[in-house]
């Protein structure tokens, strides 16, 4: 059966006070550490890029390395609202207009 080690925090930590306490943790859990904090750091980038509007929610989430489902479950949990951008009432009007106008049978086949 797989040991786990728990740490416990009480108080405010340091990076010079975390170190030791990493380095004390056997080689696989430092690498799982590792890899946690990596994929953890790419999400946050891919969130900034996104909430900055930098990329679209699919490619943030391709940044990130998971599915747009999980990026978007990401972000609810961080209680970050999704960017939906609408047309305006003319944008709109024009674009059903144009489909109509690819949709009207031709009189002279």
């Amino acid at each position: 059966m797989e040991q786990i080690t728990m740490i416990q925090i009480s108080e405010p930590i340091t990076l010079e006070k975390l170190l030791p306490l990493i380095q004390k943790l056997p080689k696989v859990e430092r690498e799982q550490l590792r890899k946690s904090l990596e994929e953890e750091s790419q999400l946050d980038a891919a969130i900034l890029l996104y909430q900055e509007g930098e990329v679209t929610l699919g490619r943030a989430a391709e940044l990130a390395g998971i599915h747009r489902f999980e990026f978007e479950e990401a972000l609810a949990a961080r209680g970050i609202w999704k960017i939906v951008e609408v047309d305006s009432a003319e944008a709109s009007k024009a674009r059903i207009s144009a489909i109509k106008h690819l949709h009207k049978p031709n009189p002279n086949k």
